[in-house]
């Protein structure tokens, strides 16, 4: 399935010239004006598809501007453009009170990304050609940081952090102290780094040393306080918020990107992609970490009884991604020998519980929660990592090519699997928190800046900003053996 960058170059308008053998002069006529408009039909929902992507490529903005030489050239397909165009401007002036300009002026500037949307959330799409900052650590966890583009190589990263000739190697280790030595030609290793993980450069003989970083290894105390504080409904409401702005990000390409693998397609980034999947485990661990880290056994109950009120508003608000990112904390071997604190459980609670295990049971190839999931309407959010799974059973199951030919039936299954997110997303999100301007985002991000250097309690841990903060920035322990320590501290 190829991407706007392997696109070749065709002006189906200027080539395109099959007529009906048989057939009146005005017959013909009419066959061909029907071909154009679906040619034309066919363009617009590929760039609907990609797109702000197309606009990135030289190739594919040639192409469209050709494109529309040709459309504007053709008196018979202009006129009925025109007649359509001024349908549309009577529906939406109709709508809104807004004047728009007239079917003659719209068309002689044909734009086909009039229909994009610009995003206004605090989160903004990463673009393979954006520059992000990166940090890189050295042995003694000193660090440096350098705005480096998306989809720098490991090499390209080491020619600028030292001297060409050294005996230095980039490593990338995570809170366990496991280490990977990253080959020189591997590119995006910023945005692709899990929860935790963190980049160290140093030479050869140094890679047994190194130790991982005090962040890494998560908070040594929890936010029971805190969590006390927030309902969970204002909790999973920002939870849900957060998640569909990183949802949002993820264009449906990146799925293909993911899984035919990113270094097949010049110029494309799974940055997004894998950022929405970093935040699924983030939030596992979340609970897990806050159940391991509450001592007392009473509030420890509570608190269990909270995440479950949590994982059951997410399924209300249809983000089942993040319930099961919850339901999978409440599952993790850590929380679930903590048999006096499960037992303390009212049993209503438990029976809820227990359904929902029901629906997270992958027997049968997930066969309840697939049957859950189609009866949901749009605006919701799927369970990610079924998803890609599928699409990985799809790729790995069939060959692209059949015979030096591409194999259709394989694309098409491909291409029912990614539309599932474009349905999730075709009607707009509204969120259940109270509504925030743009002026609070930017304020939320700069105070997220700050965050370190302020107190926690100097922003009500009631109010929808305090809860964002808290939502955005939750700090973890994914080590599952520090997990399991913890938890047997709690309960012998």
């Amino acid at each position: 399935m190829p991407g706007p960058a392997e696109t070749p170059f065709l002006n189906p308008l200027l080539t395109y010239h099959a007529e009906p053998s048989e057939g009146s002069e005005l017959e013909k006529a009419a066959y061909s004006l029907n071909k154009k408009q679906k040619i034309l039909r066919l363009v617009g929902q590929w760039v609907s598809l990609y797109g702000a992507l197309l606009k990135e490529d030289p190739i594919a903005m040639d192409f469209l501007e050709r494109l529309t030489e040709g459309v504007q050239s053709d008196s018979r397909l202009t006129s009925m453009l025109r007649e359509q165009l001024q349908d549309h401007r009577k529906t939406r002036i109709s709508e809104s009170s807004y004047q728009t300009s007239s079917p003659a002026q719209a068309l002689n500037h044909l734009n086909w990304f009039t229909n994009l949307e610009e995003r206004l959330g605090s989160c903004q799409p990463i673009r393979a050609q954006d520059k992000v900052l990166q940090k890189y650590f050295r042995p003694d966890h000193t660090f440096v940081s350098l705005m480096l583009p998306v989809n720098v190589s490991v090499q390209e990263a080491m020619s600028s952090l030292v001297n060409p000739g050294g005996n230095q190697v980039l490593v990338k280790m995570n809170s366990s102290g496991d280490k990977l030595q990253l080959k020189l030609d591997a590119t995006a290793v910023h945005t692709a780094l899990g929860l935790n993980e963190r980049l160290f450069i140093c030479t050869a003989d140094q890679v047994d040393k190194l130790t991982p970083l005090k962040e890494q290894l998560g908070p040594e105390e929890g936010t029971t306080d805190s969590l006390e504080q927030m309902s969970s409904k204002d909790l999973a409401g920002q939870l849900s918020d957060y998640d569909w702005e990183l949802f949002s990000c993820v264009h449906q390409v990146e799925l293909v990107y993911y899984i035919f693998g990113q270094h097949k397609f010049r110029g494309a980034t799974t940055a997004n992609l894998q950022r929405f999947m970093r935040r699924f485990n983030e939030v596992q661990y979340w609970v897990a970490t806050e159940m391991c880290l509450c001592s007392e056994l009473g509030r420890r109950a509570q608190l269990l009884r909270k995440f479950i009120k949590i994982a059951s508003i997410l399924k209300e608000q249809k983000n089942l991604n993040s319930f099961f990112a919850v339901m999978f904390g409440l599952g993790n071997s850590a929380v679930r020998r903590l048999a006096l604190t499960w037992e303390r459980l009212p049993n209503k609670t438990k029976r809820i519980h227990s359904a929902y295990e029901r629906l997270m049971d992958p027997s049968l190839n997930h066969r309840a929660y697939r049957l859950a999931f189609s009866k949901l309407s749009p605006p919701s959010i799927p369970f990610i990592p079924l998803l890609l799974k599928d699409m990985t059973f799809i790729h790995e199951g069939n060959e692209t090519h059949l015979h030096s030919l591409v194999n259709f039936e394989k694309m098409r299954m491909v291409a029912k699997t990614v539309k599932i997110v474009e349905n999730c997303r075709s009607q707009p999100y509204i969120s259940t928190s109270p509504q925030k301007s743009r002026s609070d985002r930017l304020s939320a991000e700069s105070a997220a800046v700050r965050i370190s250097a302020c107190s926690e309690q100097s922003l009500s841990l009631r109010s929808p900003l305090g809860i964002q903060l808290y939502v955005q920035n939750l700090r973890v322990i994914d080590n599952q053996r520090t997990l399991t320590q913890l938890s047997r501290t709690l309960e012998p």
